[in-house]
Formats: structure tokens, C-alpha cells, sequence
């Protein structure tokens, strides 16, 4: 009886260790599914391919450890099988519910971040979003904007080149781009400068752009964008500013000021206005020395093509909309009611 008893407890234990063994072996090929021999991994998924073909493949290619248990966990947990197209490279340290959640979705690179430039921001604004999302340090990414060649649109002789904070100031297209973190800077510039070409390449078609004007074109585009919330008042704004420079008067944008000064503010005051710097339009006469922001199309289309105004002088509403006038009076007369200075 003792021996009988003996041999059911060392049979219990073979089948719980076996068990134990068979769990940790599953939750293994779960969690790490494929030979990690490379730190990425990198495949092809065509047109018409599914799920367990890709499978297959990895598998040929002796890249996953066990085909049958990659397969029993997508069923038994009822994973979505339909996949996208197109060339993947996946970190090798990813798990199976990871690895399908990327086919599915067409994430073809684990590291891969989406990141939408607002119209307007800056340069210095930039650096912090693609900090924030993980793409490269803020001061990596500085430095590589004052390495990277100007822009062809700025001309050597151009005697402002020297007082610009930066000269891609302005040509880093403001859109939704997908990036993967630890990308250089200047791969990162690439992407956002070419953007920027192609917008203008959108613009030829409609018009006549002579490359030389253009840095003047994007400069005043970028004040037009830190001064008009509204598309419908891009091109009001905009013939402000060029019925000013003709009439030899100064800009005045206090949008050039806030660059100048570095940094938000709510309100400007007289002696935000006395700031001692190339880009303040209070004291300098005629255009900045380059763009303070990254304008999007409507404003750079703005100005391209203003509207046809006698408009000298604008104030904000404070609600996104702006008193327009060609009466210095009426000017102090709206701005002291909705600015009260």
C-alpha cells in the first residue's frame, strides 16, 4: 500500500512540475516569441497577406520560437487576424499581443511617434514637443537647426541672415508627422523642411512665386500667423502690414515683440515695446530680420496674395476677431474699450 501511495505522490508531482514547466514554457513563448538574436526584427507583409502566412514566415526565417503556441494564444484570446501591408521593424523584445496589436494597426516601427507641429509655434516650441515625446533632447535638437544649411530661399548677401535667432526659422512645415524616438536631428529637419517644400510646390499652382521674394513671403506669412486666429483675416492682416511698409511706416506687430522677447505674455506693455532687439517692429524699421514662427498655407497664401485694403492699423476683439481701420482716432478709440491702455 505505502509503495502504491509512493509512486501516485511521485506521479502528482511529475505531472505538477510538468504542468508548471508547460505554463512557464507558454507564458515564455507569450511574452518573448521570438529569438531575440538582433535587437529589431525586420519582415515584409504584402497585399493579400494574413496573419498566420506572416506567421509562417517568421518561422521559416527561424525567427519565433514556437509557430503553435504563437497561433493557440492568438485563438484561444481571440485576437483581430487582419493585418496591413508594408515593411516592419519591431523591437525583438516585443510580446505576442504587441506584435499582433502592430500588425494590426500598421505600427511598422514599436518606436515609431506620432507628433502634430501646430501652425505658429516656433523653433524653440518644437524642440520641447519633440522632447516631450521622446523623439530627441531639446538642446540636440537646437543644435542640429543652427548646423543644418540655410534654406536655398535665403540669400547670402542677405544682410539680416546674421541677427536671425535661427535661419530654418519659418521652413519647418507645421503638420502631423510620425517620427521614431532617437531619430537625428537633422533626419528630423530633413522631413519637416522637404514638407515645407512641397506646400510651396501646392502654392505654384496657383501662383507665380519668384524664389527670391520667398523669405520675405514666409517672413511676413509668420507674423500673419501669431496675428490672426481667423483664415478670414489672414489676408486683412496681411495687407496691414504691406500698406505700412508702403507708406514707410513702421509694422508694429506685437507678435514680433513676443519673439523678441522669448517668451509668452498675456499683455504686452510700453516697456515690453521698448525691447532692444532686430525682431521688434516698434523700433526697427521695415521686415524682422526672418520668421518668428512656422505659418501654415492659409497664411502664407495670405501673404502671397493680400486683400486689397486702405487698412493701417488693427486691434483684437479678444475673441479672435479684429477691428480693422485706416483712422489712427478710431484705432485708440476701439483699442482703449477692449485693451483699456
Amino acid at each position: 500500500m505505502k509503495k502504491g501511495k509512493g509512486i501516485l505522490v511521485r506521479f502528482f508531482i511529475v505531472i505538477v512540475l510538468v504542468s508548471v514547466s508547460v505554463t512557464f514554457y507558454y507564458r515564455n513563448i507569450v511574452n518573448h516569441p521570438f529569438k531575440a538574436k538582433e535587437k529589431e526584427i525586420e519582415f515584409d507583409v504584402k497585399n493579400g497577406d494574413s496573419l498566420y502566412k506572416v506567421l509562417n514566415s517568421l518561422k521559416s526565417n527561424n525567427e519565433i520560437k514556437n509557430l503553435y503556441i504563437a497561433k493557440l494564444y492568438i485563438k484561444r484570446n481571440g485576437l483581430e487576424t487582419t493585418i496591413k501591408p508594408g515593411r516592419y521593424q519591431l523591437s525583438s523584445d516585443i510580446n505576442l499581443s504587441e506584435l499582433v496589436n502592430a500588425l494590426n494597426k500598421g505600427i511598422f516601427n514599436k518606436n515609431l511617434v506620432k507628433v502634430t507641429i501646430p501652425e505658429g509655434y516656433d523653433i524653440d516650441k518644437i524642440a520641447i514637443i519633440l522632447q516631450k515625446n521622446g523623439i530627441i533632447s531639446k538642446e540636440e535638437f537646437l543644435q542640429s537647426c543652427r548646423q543644418y544649411p540655410k534654406p536655398k530661399y535665403i540669400k547670402s548677401i542677405h544682410k539680416s541672415i546674421h541677427n536671425r535667432k535661427y535661419v530654418l526659422e519659418g521652413y519647418l512645415f507645421p503638420d502631423t508627422y510620425e517620427f521614431i524616438k532617437g531619430m537625428k536631428g537633422k533626419d528630423i529637419i530633413n522631413v519637416m523642411y522637404n514638407r515645407f517644400n512641397r506646400g510651396i510646390n501646392e502654392l505654384r499652382s496657383k501662383y507665380n512665386i519668384d524664389d527670391n521674394d520667398l523669405d520675405s513671403i514666409i517672413t511676413l506669412a509668420s507674423m500673419v500667423e501669431r496675428e490672426a486666429e481667423r483664415d478670414e483675416e489672414r489676408g486683412k492682416v496681411a495687407s496691414v502690414f504691406y500698406n505700412r511698409i508702403n507708406k514707410n511706416m513702421k509694422m508694429e506687430s506685437c507678435a514680433t515683440v513676443l519673439y523678441a522677447l522669448g517668451k509668452h505674455k498675456d499683455k504686452l506693455y510700453y516697456r515690453d515695446l521698448e525691447v532692444n532687439s532686430p525682431y521688434n517692429t516698434y523700433i526697427v524699421k521695415g521686415f524682422p530680420p526672418g520668421p518668428i514662427c512656422s505659418p501654415g498655407l492659409p497664411s502664407i497664401e495670405a501673404a502671397i496674395k493680400p486683400d486689397k485694403t486702405d487698412y493701417l492699423y488693427f486691434v483684437s476683439y479678444n475673441n479672435g476677431t479684429h477691428f480693422f481701420t485706416n483712422n489712427y482716432n478710431e484705432f485708440l478709440k476701439v483699442k482703449e474699450k477692449t485693451q483699456g491702455n
